[in-house]
């Protein structure tokens, strides 16, 4: 097997968890399976040399993890009391402002951030940041590694899950030491199919119909390299989407896709994918968003058409 190459200065996350005693973990809003993956994976690895960790997302918790062991432990922000820990440990964000009300709840605390997105602001006491690597799950098992912390199956299996998910079944963001690390997740006798299907399949009915009415929506532009998706606020309704944007992409000629999501009146959060010749990092900052290059996110406001031309203006100068 080819040699992990590991990110720098581990040795700072491992120190700031070995000083601690206490913490609270976190991640971003609508968080998913990258951010929870490696949230659970965390407090398994911290219990076991001692600390006490709560998770507390500053949502109410989806299920799309809730296949994982320990799920029980996944709780929202708000009931965790704030006495229960002394430090903090945000995954997965590139901002103070993506962890909605966890903001608030960490103001005072040592925090620890760990994330991989371009273009963020070091928010934390200690920050380890990789943005050469596919998801924040990945950067969680080199931390696990790097500090012979012990990884079992169960946190074995929450980690593939958020790669899988964040690399969109590894076809986005990944390099061999992606791979290389899915294979030595793979080693703990975790359940690939399971866990494939449980992150992209085992959708209620609603969330299929979802799908389809984002792929009702679909417009294409620039000759049928830009496609463009929209979600209304009943869509939106049935919550949130967590992979209908790559959609857009399934076509051939796409370069480039964009899914409009109702968040309020003349309101829009906007997710961006796109292929090697488009860079949606790029776009997305343009708007005060950011991600990666294939994948971003961003807010905007103002009449639908107003926002689709935004987004078509942005996208078509990488066109020309």
């Amino acid at each position: 097997m080819k040699e992990i190459k590991k990110p720098r200065n581990l040795e700072k996350a491992i120190q700031f968890i070995n000083d601690g005693k206490s913490f609270l973990l976190t991640t971003h809003s609508n968080s998913d399976a990258d951010g929870i993956g490696a949230l659970m994976a965390l407090q398994r690895a911290l219990s076991q040399i001692d600390k006490e960790t709560y998770i507390g997302l500053p949502d109410p918790p989806k299920d799309q993890c809730a296949f994982i062991p320990g799920w029980e432990n996944v709780n929202y922000i708000k009931n965790i009391p704030k006495n229960k820990y002394t430090c903090a440990i945000v995954v997965d964000s590139p901002s103070l402002k993506r962890i909605g009300i966890a903001a608030d709840y960490i103001t005072d605390l040592p925090t620890l951030k760990l994330d991989h997105h371009q273009d963020g602001h070091d928010f934390g006491h200690t920050n380890l940041v990789s943005t050469t690597i596919s998801s924040t799950c990945e950067l969680v098992f080199y931390i696990l590694d790097k500090a012979r912390w012990k990884l079992d199956n169960v946190s074995a299996t929450a980690l593939y899950a958020g790669i899988l998910f964040d690399t969109g079944g590894f076809r986005f963001a990944t390099n061999p030491s992606t791979f290389n690390v899915a294979a030595a997740l793979a080693l703990h006798d975790i359940a690939i199919d399971e866990i494939a299907n449980n992150i992209f399949g085992n959708k209620d009915y609603k969330k299929v119909k979802q799908i389809g009415q984002a792929i009702d929506s679909i417009e294409l532009h620039y000759d049928g390299r830009v496609a463009i998706l929209y979600l209304d606020e009943q869509a939106m309704s049935s919550g949130e989407p967590e992979d209908v944007v790559n959609y857009g992409l399934l076509i051939k000629g796409v370069l480039a896709t964009a899914l409009l999501k109702t968040s309020g009146p003349k309101q829009y959060r906007v997710s961006l994918r796109s292929r090697d010749e488009i860079d949606v990092n790029k776009v997305a900052k343009s708007f005060s968003g950011g991600g990666h290059i294939r994948a971003a996110g961003c807010s905007l406001e103002g009449s639908l058409e107003k926002v689709k031309h935004q987004l078509l203006t942005q996208i078509g100068d990488q066109l020309k």
